[in-house]
């Protein structure tokens, strides 16, 4: 299960940080660090609570202390439950991203194959906030803050190098 989870995590790096096939050559290989102590605000909410899944799903699997005290047997299942539903559907976009890469080798364009891997890139992301959604929707008002609190107080520790050319694709969608 963690080689899985790592997989998913280097995959869904590899597509979320991916390079425009029309990027200008000036642009390549230009990257743009955004460092979470300095910038908390920079980190986009998909990748910060995709983060705090994967801390749930995995190890222990228990939620933070700030938040266990507060939430009711029924919310940590809700909570625990997404997180799981979350990892399942970054496994299955970490496979269709391989699928659609190894595309390349059958001769599909590199335009084609890049606006195919950034539509499975923004929709496995919109997944990942939509959890974020349903979870927030079904905690109490406590809970929720401490749940907030918590993903945001994540951001500080993260460190994400971008290439200059897909910062823009990078936010998405938010």
């Amino acid at each position: 299960m963690r080689r899985i989870c790592v997989l998913v995590a280097v995959i869904v790096l590899a597509v979320t940080a991916h390079v425009p096939a029309q990027a200008p050559p000036s642009a390549k290989g230009e990257v743009i660090v955004i460092d979470g102590s300095k910038n908390p605000e920079m980190i986009p909410q998909w990748y910060a609570w995709g983060f705090a899944y994967r801390v749930f799903s995995g190890g222990p699997r228990e939620l933070p202390t700030s938040v266990l005290l507060l939430v009711s047997k029924e919310e940590e299942k809700l909570v625990m439950r997404e997180s799981d539903a979350v990892q399942k559907s970054d496994a299955a976009c970490a496979e269709r991203a391989i699928t659609t890469y190894e595309l390349l080798k059958k001769g599909e364009s590199r335009t084609s194959v890049d606006a195919k891997m950034h539509a499975i890139t923004v929709e496995c992301r919109r997944l990942t906030l939509r959890a974020r959604d349903r979870i927030l929707e079904g905690l109490n008002p406590e809970a929720r803050i401490a749940l907030i609190t918590f993903v945001e107080e994540r951001k500080e520790g993260m460190t994400i190098t971008v290439p200059k050319a897909g910062l823009a694709r990078f936010f998405e969608p938010e």
